[in-house]
């Protein structure tokens, strides 16, 4: 294990680690564009040069290797200078767009610029080269050729993450640009890492673009539910509206985010959006709506049913499954879902689409109940009246619920998730807006943490549970989620 010396601060570090990992892992940051920890180094925008003892010139540190007995400075006049040269460089052709540019605030070069540059261009404006700008490369990207540095961070993302190869640097020199290979798209389903990891604005997101400056937006941690990987990341939001959701890189999951997973958040300010309950098809107040299905509830007695779902926190699982076992008295109930789990395309996104299909498992040990082929042929065989479930999960019953004509009790946040047999519809609060316990597929406990308030009225699901057992005759106590849990493994 070499030992170096780096600003009079020595470190041992790993055969292997650059000087610019060891310089980070004494807290020295060192400025560069074209590194990134999870691509390959490159190298080209020699922002990140510094000065090693005994060494000729200056060295790039993302792509020199930690030697024993190394001294590196990283703050020398010559470094400093060499700086100012490479951020000249690049700033020469580059647009003046700071006002109407949507990485403002999140831009590398403004950043640096400001600590290393701040003197004007030697460069005649109308002596700038000039290329194709706003051009959509894809469902989800605008490319400006004017922005890009040639950092290359988005043809080796493509080439070495999704390994789709869509991007290339054409032409040579001063000529050089980003394009797409003929007959390319950036369709592949992980685009949008590329806005994210462009420093400097060439690429940008066609869903964010002018929607909101990055300084006004506040962040809030949190967890994707677009399928059982449970990527964690961050909703990016303001005056009670989310408007980008990007990922929280860590060791277990992810470092990236896939373009399903960002859109998630669309659902919460859709135009669908529930704020009253709906009866067959019709919008009514919640308080009568809750009455109504309580009512259809009480005129099944023994031929009811409560279905839990893996797209639930355990939290709301467990409130179905009190709902069904404390008021409603009923051994019709199913907490058992068996999909396939793991990662099918190699990088994120995983078999199983729904997000808790873990979690629902705990439960089931603390409640038990019958398998989804059971609770089936009791709803075909006439055992059932009425099924109360989450909207997605009584998609998983919808052919025993059809035949046998039975009536469907139904929980969702939109109106495009109401399936046709529901008879009645109650709202419930999302997970950007409640808390929520999930697990992932592989045993890793989260939690979603709220990024914006509900709609007024709108309740999490296991406050809405509660109060149709109330209007159903039965107490069931939840005040809190942690009533739910109670019994509930940890």
């Amino acid at each position: 294990m070499p030992k170096l010396t780096i600003d009079g601060k020595t470190i041992e570090v790993a055969k292997g680690t650059t000087v610019l990992e060891a310089a980070q892992q004494l807290g020295v940051y060192v400025p560069r564009y074209c590194y990134h920890p999870k691509l390959s180094i490159s190298g080209n925008c020699r922002m990140c040069m510094v000065e090693v003892e005994k060494a000729p010139k200056l060295l790039t540190a993302c792509s020199t290797e930690a030697a024993e007995g190394m001294v590196v400075r990283t703050d020398t006049e010559k470094v400093k200078t060499a700086r100012r040269d490479v951020l000249e460089y690049l700033l020469i052709n580059h647009p003046l767009d700071c006002p109407v540019c949507d990485q403002a605030g999140e831009c590398g070069l403004q950043d640096y610029y400001m600590e290393h540059g701040l003197k004007p261009s030697r460069f005649p404006q109308e002596d700038k080269v000039r290329r194709q700008k706003r051009r959509a490369v894809g469902p989800h990207l605008v490319l400006d050729n004017e922005r890009c540095i040639l950092c290359t961070r988005c043809v080796r993302f493509c080439e070495e993450v999704t390994k789709t190869s869509e991007l290339g640097v054409m032409e040579r020199s001063d000529k050089s640009f980003i394009d797409l290979k003929e007959g390319k798209a950036l369709d592949n389903g992980y685009s949008l890492n590329i806005a994210d990891i462009c420093p400097v604005g060439a690429f940008t997101s066609r869903d964010f673009r002018f929607k909101q400056r990055v300084w006004f937006l506040k962040k809030t941690p949190t967890i994707c539910l677009g399928c059982a990987t449970g990527c964690l990341i961050e909703a990016h939001h303001n005056e009670n509206a989310i408007y980008r959701l990007v990922p929280r890189p860590n060791a277990e999951t992810n470092t990236w985010l896939c373009d399903h997973g960002r859109m998630t958040y669309k659902a919460v300010q859709a135009g669908d959006r529930l704020s009253k309950g709906f009866i067959k098809n019709g919008m009514i107040e919640l308080e009568p709506a809750l009455r109504e299905a309580a009512a259809r509830i009480d005129e099944a007695h023994a031929g009811l049913a409560v279905i839990g779902s893996p797209w639930l926190s355990i939290e709301d699982n467990a409130a179905l499954a009190r709902l069904a076992k404390d008021a409603l008295k009923t051994d019709n109930f199913c907490f058992e879902f068996n999909f396939e789990q793991g990662i099918k395309d190699g990088i994120l996104i995983n078999k199983d689409a729904a997000p808790n299909t873990a979690g629902v498992k705990l439960v089931k040990a603390a409640h038990g109940g019958v398998s989804l082929e059971e609770l089936s042929r009791r709803i075909m065989a006439g055992q059932i009246k009425v099924v109360i479930a989450e909207a997605r999960a009584a998609g998983l019953i919808s052919t025993a619920l059809k035949a046998a004509g039975t009536r469907l009790i139904v929980f969702a946040v939109n109106r495009s998730e109401i399936p046709d047999l529901a008879y009645a519809t109650l709202p419930y609060a999302s997970y950007f807006e409640t808390p929520g316990t999930f697990i992932n597929y592989q045993g890793l406990r989260r939690r979603t943490e709220p990024a914006v308030t509900a709609p007024e009225g709108i309740k999490p699901l296991w406050a809405m549970v509660n109060k149709l057992a109330a209007y159903s005759g039965a107490s069931l106590r939840l005040d809190s989620p942690d009533d739910a849990l109670k019994g509930i493994g940890r």
